[in-house]
């Protein structure tokens, strides 16, 4: 189902398209008896897995009317079309000072300081521990999932893949199994963004809490250091150029083992300390730049570091060339490629 602005859908009259997914559309609406504007969110899938996902579709809609965080986003209401029978439902607005919906996806890592970061992570980290808490995994945190308002906060939004664990909770929103029938396919299905995954997760076991966490933590790796983390990289040497203690707390949310995760996140804030000047002065040498310059400082240093690699290489030629792994400098000098992927 297709809305146009002017449309009108129960109460609420469309305004303008706001973004669009692989399963549903999400518009400004306005109330029509209120004048107040809303998102609304729709199911659009027509083939695959309808029944499976609508009913997903559903329960996201029934658990976000029960949560109540400042960040999180809101559902008022859940209804059918009528003409369609089309599920949606209705939720906060969240844009930014323009009036144009923004996610941590449009930031630039080069724009930012670690104050702003510092401050989104706090906010989604007690966000995370309130729905953990309420016996929910979010199973899809990223970048694309969490909303910029426009006072400068951020907001987790999309629950359409999570996971209830709470049997309370279940039985509240009627949710039915979202696995598919094994006369159908023995597979599971597939739920999260491929690169924010934990690894257990690709490997087919259960969602926990401490997935969560690992997206988290390759969400902030990329907002502190413009790249994507890899296992084994060696991205966490720039956590120790900075001015928060990230390097006492991101590598522990990326643990291999779920069992080594924190998942009170809460916690973890506080380590998130000045690190000592004395500490700053030694990792960054010859003289630190000022915070809210040092994502440039860095980006340069690793062009620097990749033309000087590309002069040795022609220079050296006959010296065996090392790995894409180990070759930290290059990596780091073109850590955005992968951005378009990861939303």
């Amino acid at each position: 189902m297709e809305l146009v602005p002017g449309q009108q859908i129960g109460t609420y009259r469309i305004i303008r398209l706001l973004g669009q997914g692989g399963m549903g559309a999400v518009y400004e609406v306005e109330h029509t008896q209120l004048g107040v504007h809303y998102a609304l969110k729709t199911f659009t899938l027509e083939d695959g897995h309808v029944d499976v996902l609508k009913n997903k579709f559903l329960t996201e809609g029934k658990v976000l009317a029960r949560l109540h965080d400042p960040h999180l986003v809101r559902v008022f209401d859940l209804n059918f079309d009528e003409a369609t029978g089309t599920p949606y439902f209705v939720m906060d607005l969240v844009v930014s000072e323009d009036g144009t919906p923004r996610t941590l996806s449009d930031v630039k890592t080069a724009e930012l300081d670690e104050d702003c970061v510092r401050q989104w992570f706090t906010e989604l980290a007690s966000a995370i521990d309130y729905i953990h808490k309420q016996g929910i995994v979010h199973r899809d945190i990223k970048l694309g999932n969490v909303l910029l308002s426009a006072d400068g906060h951020v907001v987790l939004s999309d629950f359409g893949v999570s996971r209830l664990f709470s049997e309370r909770l279940r039985s509240d929103v009627k949710a039915v199994n979202t696995m598919v029938s094994e006369a159908v396919t023995s597979a599971r299905l597939m739920m999260g963004t491929q690169g924010y995954m934990a690894p257990e997760i690709a490997r087919g076991e259960e969602a926990t809490p401490a997935a969560d966490s690992y997206s988290l933590g390759v969400m902030f790796v990329y907002l502190l250091t413009g790249i994507w983390y890899e296992p084994g990289s060696k991205v966490f040497r720039l956590l120790e150029t900075l001015e928060y203690r990230w390097i006492d707390v991101l590598p522990r949310l990326l643990a291999e083992n779920p069992a080594e995760r924190p998942t009170n996140l809460s916690k973890l804030v506080e380590t998130l300390k000045s690190a000592p000047a004395a500490e700053l002065e030694k990792a960054v040498a010859p003289k630190a730049p000022p915070r809210r310059k040092r994502r440039v400082f860095l980006a340069l240093a690793g062009v620097a570091a990749l033309v000087a690699a590309i002069a040795g290489y022609f220079l050296f030629s006959h010296r065996p060339a090392s790995s894409a792994t180990d070759d930290f400098d290059a990596a780091f000098s073109v850590g955005g490629i992968y951005e378009g992927t990861r939303q």
